[in-house]
């Protein structure tokens, strides 16, 4: 588990610019006298889990970032994935906030090491950078916004629902992003440098769509820790996103 917090007063305040993108506040800590604790166990477990899956995404944006500087991509798409990365770095601090509400992670072994990316080995960098943009945000990003929006109308401490707001906001226009990147990619320097690659997107989306919803019904089963944002059941999936709220599908043109 990394260390969030510093006693490095420039370090802070760059802590605090961060901060301060969030698209909301969040509400007080989580009401827990009258949950069990066998409902907060199951919550404080989930939300661990949720920190490693926010820093994946750092990890996997990063690379991203660095792949689209070798390849000279426009200053904007660069901009972008800068943007996405402290997003997700936020979320992961969110994250290990709501786990420290739920009673900490001092017993907890989170570990953080490794969670990128396999090596692409010999993948030429402008397909490895297509392939994450395709699988990791146009895929992985609007997917998410389903299964955020189901533990989101579970939850009912508002606090939680709360956090799960600022996520939802986040992924919304992490999903348009993924599809403004994704375009560069059809034009230009970027397009020659894929090749083939392109033509092989719809049915890697297919794909990883399908595996993405297939293991999201796997784990759709109850359980203890619902009003938390542990647990949801197979009626709370909706697709497509006709549930979500007008706020998160505005971020799109955020």
């Amino acid at each position: 588990m990394i260390e969030l917090e510093t006693d490095v007063a420039l370090l802070r305040r760059f802590v605090r610019d961060l901060e301060a993108t969030s698209p909301r506040e969040l509400a007080a800590r989580p009401g827990l006298d009258r949950v069990t604790d066998e409902d907060r166990e199951a919550a404080r477990f989930a939300w661990a889990t949720r920190i490693v899956d926010e820093y994946r995404s750092v990890a996997v944006f990063s690379e991203l970032l660095q792949l689209l500087t070798d390849l000279e991509a426009p200053f904007a798409a660069l901009c972008a994935v800068q943007r996405l990365i402290g997003d997700e770095l936020r979320h992961t601090q969110l994250a290990a906030t709501v786990v420290e509400w739920l009673g900490g992670s001092a017993d907890l072994s989170i570990d953080m090491r490794d969670v990128g990316l396999p090596p692409r080995g010999t993948q030429p960098a402008a397909v490895r950078a297509l392939h994450i943009i395709q699988r990791e945000l146009v895929v992985a990003e609007e997917e998410s916004i389903f299964i955020l929006d189901a533990y989101r109308r579970a939850s009912t401490d508002a606090a939680i629902v709360a956090t799960f707001d600022v996520l939802l906001v986040d992924e919304v226009r992490h999903a348009a992003a993924g599809r403004a990147l994704l375009a560069q990619f059809h034009t230009g320097h970027l397009a020659e440098a894929c090749g083939d690659a392109l033509l092989e997107l719809p049915a890697l989306a297919a794909d990883d769509r399908e595996t993405l919803r297939a293991g999201y019904r796997d784990t759709a089963i109850g359980g203890p820790g619902r009003s938390l944002g542990a647990s949801i059941e197979l009626a709370d999936l909706v697709y497509p996103a006709t549930r979500l709220r007008r706020s998160c599908i505005d971020a799109r043109q955020a």
